[in-house]
């Protein structure tokens, strides 16, 4: 059914509506509270921002809602709606404050990716392989980023100290 399939990215662009418009913003959030560097900018910048944005969260939702038959994408979408909650919620606990994406990561990204998968796990037309593959990709996605923002950081500071 078309509506189920639109739900991850109607998820997806609300949860980012609440990021990049809320007072304070993702990016000075991101880069200084979680990844713990003195700049609004950097490792994440509006371009790296757009790229995770756009080049994973939107072409994954587009591919899922464009073949119902390939449930890899949607898989790997709901695991890094799955991801993306925790990290928000997570951080929130443990600093016991709120984040730029907490409410939609709660309202929006966790019950659409425990759902979504919920779906496709009881689904016995859904093939296994193309489950586990998707699944292991939507983690390699979700938990990918934050290392590799973390190297950019080691790369700029040893940049930095043998200049």
């Amino acid at each position: 059914m078309t509506e189920k399939r639109a739900r991850p990215i109607a998820a997806l662009l609300w949860h980012q509506t609440e990021e990049w418009v809320w007072p304070g913003g993702f990016l000075p959030w991101i880069n200084r509270e979680v990844l713990d560097y003195p700049d609004d900018e950097f490792p994440i910048d509006r371009r790296s921002g757009l790229l995770i944005n756009v080049g994973f969260g939107w072409v994954l939702s587009a591919a899922a809602f464009a073949d119902k038959t390939l449930p890899a994408p949607a898989a790997a979408l709901y695991v890094s709606h799955l991801g993306n909650a925790g990290l928000h919620i997570g951080w929130a606990i443990k600093h016991r404050k709120t984040d730029p994406g907490l409410i939609t990561a709660t309202v929006a990204l966790l019950p659409t990716g425990i759902i979504g998968l919920h779906e496709l796990v009881r689904d016995e037309a859904v093939s296994r392989r193309q489950l586990t593959a998707g699944t292991a990709a939507g983690v390699v996605l979700a938990a990918g980023v934050a290392p590799l923002m973390k190297l950019r950081i080691r790369r700029r500071r040893r940049s930095r100290t043998t200049t």
